[in-house]
This record gives structure tokens, C-alpha cells and sequence, in this order.
């Protein structure tokens, strides 16, 4: 980063000490400015202006909404880069041990209630829509990536159009509702911890800037079935029944399970390929760690969905997984 920009966007950062934080599968770059007791993050997205745009139209639907987002004090459109609020350093997954479990996740699922009641759809098309086509691509990242490295080749043609033909006629017998607003990657690796605020502000959200229109489930189970951190699912139940009852849902609890199982499965079959994909594009092998534990929730997703035709396919795929 040329730190010369930052004196573009405002003199007073000169005498700022900067630190480059550390951040995973990004090509933006933090940093944080310190001096005295003032601190602030420099959110460097030069090389990603689609990224930098994508998070200032995302910050206008999450600006009104009662959720605790980063405040933006400067911003420099024609280099790309925010002078953002410090969220500090308490980011979920890193405080586990020292608060408790069901706390943080009560935080956190109280956001998406908000989230899903605050923000209406609109059909302008300035986010994207999820659909088949979406869903199509994403699962293709196992085909893709993680076949080819379990089994050293390609997937065969047949098994492969086996593979998406049964989730395709899975996939059209669910009633999706894709009119809700879905940060995406909402897990304990985006919640920052602020001990300062009160009830569900304390949960603080990052890295929304893909985010898009979907059904509502998506952001609870990306939140409950996190594939990094294997931690205790005991609190599931109640945290599903408690979203289900205090948002406006029009199905059945036992059809609004069904989309949650069947979401959950397809995101898990697609991480095992984004593991792959990311440790070899970032050459960064820590993210092969995170398979033992996707395909552990993978497992459970099969089983919860109940699909004999797709625990068939993923017996041949990925032999020994049951």
C-alpha cells in the first residue's frame, strides 16, 4: 500500500503507527492505525474495486438494520480504500475458551432474526438473486477440487451427471423463498466480540460485502454448522426453533428444517472442494485441516436430509464417509 494515499484522505492519520493484520483467502488488505488511544482499521481494497463497491452497497442495507457494523469515517473512492471503526480483537472464534458457547451464539442468531426482520427485498438487482444456476456452481467446486485430490483424476462423466441430476430433483422439491438478505460467510471467523454494547450488539459483523438475496436459512446454518471450528452442537435445536418463531416464516417448522438440512449439505459438499482449491491457489495448507471436520457435518447433513439416492452418490464419491 502507498501510505501517502492515507494523507489524500485525511492529514490527520500522518502520525499513525501501522500494522498489517493478518486476513485469510483475501486479496484485500488491513490495516490498523494506532496512536494514543485512538485506533482505526485501513481497509486497502486497490485491487479489488468490484470488492470495494460490493461493501458500500451492502453497508447501505445493514445501515438499516439495529446491528452492529463498522462505522466508516473516510473513504477514498477513486484508490479504493475505508478508514473503518475498530471492532478490536475479540473475534469469536479466537474467545471460545474464555466466554461461553450458547452466549455468543444467542448474540449472534438475535442478528439474523434482526437482519431477516429489518431488511426488505427489493428487486433492483443491485445484489444477486440466488438460484439453481448459483447453487449448480458452487456444489461443482467438489467435482472440481476435491475429487480429483481424494482420487488422483477427473470425476467420471456418469457419476458426475449422477451427482448433479440428483441434487437437481432434490434441489426443485424444496419451496425456497430467495428473498432474504444473506451476509454469506456469516460464521465465528466474521463476529467480533464487543464487550461494550448490550444483548445482540455485541455480536459485530465483517466481511458481508457478498452478500446476497436467498432464503433466510442460509446464514443460520453457516453460523451453526461452522466447518472451521467443530464445537459443540448441543444448542442447535433451540437456537433454530428460537430463529423460526421470531421471524416471519409462512412454511412449517418441519419444511423450514428441511431447507436448513438440504442448504446445509450442498454448502458442506462445496466447502471439501474450496478447502482444496484454497490451500493450492494460496498455497497455504492449513486449509486441508478443516476437511476432517466438513465431512463430519457433511455426515450429519446426509443423514438429517434422509435422501437414499444422495447417500448412494456420496458412497461412491467419497468412500469410507459413513
Amino acid at each position: 500500500m502507498n501510505f501517502d494515499l492515507l494523507d489524500k484522505i485525511s492529514s490527520k492519520y500522518k502520525d499513525y503507527k501501522i500494522e498489517k493484520i493478518k486476513s485469510e483467502a483475501s486479496k484485500r488488505t488491513f490495516y490498523r492505525l494506532i496512536k494514543d488511544s485512538n485506533s482505526y482499521i485501513c481497509l486497502d481494497s486497490s485491487n479489488e474495486k468490484k470488492e470495494y463497491k460490493n461493501f458500500l452497497k451492502v453497508y447501505t442495507y445493514l445501515s438499516k438494520a439495529n446491528v452492529s457494523i463498522p462505522e466508516i469515517y473516510e473513504n477514498d473512492d477513486d484508490n479504493n480504500i475505508l478508514i473503518l471503526e475498530d471492532f478490536g480483537n475479540l473475534r469469536f472464534d479466537k474467545i471460545l475458551k474464555d466466554y461461553p458457547l450458547k452466549n455468543l451464539l444467542e448474540y449472534a442468531v438475535k442478528t439474523l432474526i434482526i437482519l431477516k426482520n429489518d431488511i426488505d427485498y427489493n428487486n433492483s438487482q443491485d445484489l444477486n438473486v440466488y438460484n439453481y444456476n448459483t447453487f449448480k456452481s458452487e456444489i461443482s467446486e467438489f467435482n472440481d477440487f476435491y475429487y480429483p485430490y481424494v482420487h488422483n483424476k477427473e470425476i467420471p462423466n456418469d457419476l458426475k451427471e449422477e451427482f448433479y441430476r440428483s441434487w437437481q430433483v432434490y434441489y426443485n422439491s424444496i419451496n425456497f423463498d430467495f428473498s432474504s438478505f444473506v451476509h454469506k460467510d456469516f460464521n465465528i471467523n466474521n463476529l467480533m466480540y464487543l464487550s461494550s454494547r448490550k444483548d445482540h450488539l455485541r455480536c459485530g459483523l465483517l466481511d458481508f460485502q457478498n452478500a446476497f438475496w436467498g432464503d433466510c436459512c442460509w446464514d443460520l446454518f453457516s453460523l451453526l454448522e461452522d466447518s472451521r471450528i467443530y464445537f459443540n452442537d448441543q444448542y442447535n435445536d433451540y437456537f433454530i426453533k428460537l430463529y423460526y418463531d421470531s421471524t416471519n416464516q409462512n412454511i412449517e417448522y418441519s419444511d423450514f428444517i428441511e431447507k436448513y438440512s438440504m442448504l446445509n449439505c450442498s454448502r458442506q459438499t462445496r466447502l471439501l472442494g474450496r478447502w482444496v482449491k484454497l490451500s493450492k491457489e494460496l498455497n497455504q495448507s492449513f486449509y486441508l485441516d478443516f476437511i476432517e471436520i466438513t465431512k463430519k457435518r457433511l455426515v450429519n447433513g446426509i443423514r438429517e436430509i434422509n435422501r437414499k439416492d444422495l447417500k448412494l452418490i456420496y458412497k461412491k464419491l467419497i468412500p469410507g464417509l459413513f
